[in-house]
């Protein structure tokens, strides 16, 4: 197999990864037809099956097996040239991706960079919308905001904001059912939720409070939802303050505050020299925690 080959090896890293041709490709960005094509010429020139076909997906074979571990370290070694050729990049202009979740994407980030492209017009921004973290070690994204402090070394972090938490509910809806002065009453209500995301589970086991979210009767992962409801008089959401309050709810006063959810700005080590990535990560820095 010749140098021109590498690809091969990145698709049959997903594909050992994800089980699936279908959802390699997705990750891939290559159509599934392209990805099992690319798959066979890969097998027969090894000679040799890389994986056993069966209705529950693709498993590797011994011989794939045997082969993985190099073929991770190679994809490694690439993503580490790939984030130091970009730390050297000393133009502004180009693109850089940015990765949020949905409250930030959806009513923080809109309002600062249009700012930002005015200010640096030749760089553009690709905006990635997630609330799971971002692999930055493959350049899944070059510069994220996150909600918890990383514990990979090689990610360099700034704490910029301590975002004020609390729990809120439309007037309306306060008015028709009362409004909630202890957790137990709280729970009585019908809180606004979260579906798989088991954040609002792990929240209230540290405040001890043994919540499910198989108790909550409105339940969704997509946060503007949740806020959405609330103003429609859907239930109590527990949210960031200054949204809520900039949504018109009201805010429900318990015996025990939520704690302050931090706010990082995060990149890798190896692109935190990167002019366009610098300066967007000054700029954010500047401006979220004036929204």
């Amino acid at each position: 197999m010749n140098s021109n080959n590498w690809q091969w090896w990145k698709y049959f890293l997903a594909i050992a990864e994800h089980g699936s041709l279908s959802q390699a490709s997705n990750t891939l960005r290559v159509s599934q037809p392209t990805l099992s094509r690319q798959l066979q010429s890969m097998e027969n020139k090894l000679g040799q099956p890389l994986f056993d076909r069966s209705t529950q997906g693709l498993t590797l074979t011994a011989f794939g097996e045997n082969l993985l571990e190099d073929s991770t370290q190679m994809q490694i070694i690439a993503d580490r040239l790939e984030r130091l050729a970009a730390g050297q990049v000393s133009s502004l202009s180009g693109r850089v991706r940015l990765t949020a979740n949905e409250l930030i994407a959806h009513y923080y980030l809109p309002k600062i960079l249009p700012l930002f492209m005015d200010t640096y017009p030749e760089v553009s921004i690709e905006v990635v919308v997630s609330n799971q973290a971002s692999n930055l070690d493959k350049r899944d994204a070059d510069v994220a905001v996150r909600m918890f402090e990383p514990t990979q070394l090689d990610l360099i972090c700034r704490r910029i904001l301590d975002i004020p938490l609390g729990f809120y509910a439309s007037s309306e809806y306060l008015d028709k059912r009362g409004t909630p002065r202890t957790a137990k009453e709280l729970f009585c209500h019908r809180i606004i939720g979260f579906d798989r995301d088991r954040q609002f589970e792990k929240g209230g086991h540290e405040m001890g409070l043994y919540i499910k979210n198989e108790q909550f009767l409105i339940r969704t992962d997509f946060m503007p939802m949740h806020l959405e409801l609330a103003r429609h008089h859907g239930g109590i959401v527990a949210s960031h303050k200054r949204l809520c309050i900039d949504l018109g709810l009201t805010e429900i006063k318990l015996e025990k505050e939520l704690p302050k959810l931090p706010m990082y700005l995060v990149c890798h080590r190896d692109v935190q020299h990167n002019k366009k990535i610098r300066v967007l990560m000054d700029f954010l820095n500047q401006h979220i925690p004036n929204i």
